[in-house]
């Protein structure tokens, strides 16, 4: 075994594990997810550890899709994907978590509240379907390598969220976003745990 293999496989084991646990993590804290901004305290926490687990997972995927291949057009198209819906959930978490709370405290007017919500509505549709296209991509990529289970859930976790978004099915609300996260972190799941359990 080589020095580059010695240390890149405790690397893929760390960042496996941090994804599984974030994934993990991600479900309970939409479990909590308030329903109004009545609880600034609550609505804070929330979104505030939500911003967290994003950036872990998007740390554990730059890891996976290195892991992969960059050179692979695929793979690389896969994380550019990835990482502008992360920065759309960020952004969409600011709007809602940090943003909203400050404008109850200010008194100000339902037409404020009404651009804030569609402005974080926006933002969180468009990181639904970013991230999907980059779950289809990595989940093609996947497939052809030989890892079928996990380019399954790549494909499954790509395609269901942004097809019951397209058809109305599902919306962004508390309910709708707490399926398609749900969907989302279980193919993180997958990755953690292959990342974690792959030998160099």
């Amino acid at each position: 075994m080589d020095a580059a293999h010695a240390t890149a496989n405790p690397s893929d084991r760390l960042a496996g594990v941090s994804m599984a646990a974030a994934s993990a993590l991600s479900v309970l804290v939409m479990a909590h997810h308030p329903t109004s901004f009545g609880d600034a305290a609550l609505v804070k926490g929330v979104h505030g550890a939500l911003m967290a687990l994003i950036l872990i997972n998007l740390a554990g995927f730059c890891r996976f899709a290195a892991s992969e291949g960059l050179a692979r057009f695929s793979v690389l198209t896969g994380l550019i994907a990835y990482a502008a819906g992360m920065f759309g959930n960020l952004l969409a978490a600011t709007v809602n978590g940090f943003a909203a709370p400050a404008l109850m405290a200010r008194g100000a007017s339902k037409d404020i509240f009404a651009f804030a919500w569609e402005l974080n509505q926006a933002l969180a549709y468009g990181a639904v379907f970013a991230i999907s296209a980059a779950f289809i991509l990595w989940g093609l990529a996947l497939t052809r390598s030989g890892s079928r289970f996990a380019g399954a859930a790549g494909l499954a976790a790509g395609v269901l969220p942004a097809a019951l978004l397209f058809a109305g099915v599902l919306d962004m609300h508390v309910a709708g976003a707490a399926v398609v996260y749900a969907a989302q972190s279980a193919f993180t799941f997958v990755i953690g745990v292959r990342m974690a359990l792959r030998k160099p």
